[in-house]
C-alpha cells in the first residue's frame, strides 16, 4: 500500500524499495498494479491519519476532493 500510496502522486517519478529476496520484489512490484484507492480506502487511512494529530495526506485529499 505504501508504494502504490506513494506512486499515485504525479509528481513522483520513482520509489526505492528495500528488497531482501525475489519474494519481497514481486510483492513490491504488484503495487503497480493497483495505483488506485477506492474513497472507503481514502477514508480509512485518513481516519487514521487524523487521530493523532497528524494529517501528512491533507494536501492529497483535498486536490482530490
Amino acid at each position: 500500500m505504501a508504494i502504490a500510496w506513494v506512486l499515485r502522486d504525479r509528481r513522483i517519478t520513482s520509489a526505492l524499495i528495500g528488497a531482501r529476496n525475489v519474494g519481497q520484489l514481486d510483492n513490491s512490484l504488484d503495487a503497480l498494479k493497483q495505483l488506485e484507492f477506492t474513497t472507503a480506502e481514502l477514508m480509512e487511512v485518513n481516519r487514521y491519519a487524523q487521530e493523532s494529530g497528524i494529517d501528512l495526506w491533507k494536501d492529497a485529499r483535498e486536490a482530490a476532493a
